[in-house]
């Protein structure tokens, strides 16, 4: 253990994954231009770009509907407590 960290604390590692994906031609070469137009380094910077911006919106509107969803069923289970203990 590091003897500069604290036992309490806890670190979570972020690891990445290496894909590999065939794409058209005409796809790479759309992305290549996208990448000079965006200033990135290199090809793999664009795609990261491009699943940020258009794939990881849509699992945050899914976490928020799950979550609206839970918040209700919560609310749900209270109300019907309180009429139970309300009967007694």
């Amino acid at each position: 253990m590091n003897k500069h960290l604290s036992p309490s604390k806890t670190f979570r590692q972020k690891k990445d994954t290496i894909v590999a994906v065939r794409m058209p031609r005409g796809l790479v070469d759309e992305l290549k231009d996208l990448q000079k137009i965006n200033h990135f380094m290199d090809l793999s910077d664009e795609i990261r770009f491009v699943i940020r911006k258009n794939v990881l919106p849509i699992g945050i509107e899914k976490t928020d509907q799950e979550l609206r969803k839970k918040e209700q069923l919560i609310q749900d289970l209270n109300r019907i407590i309180m009429e139970l203990k309300n009967e007694q």
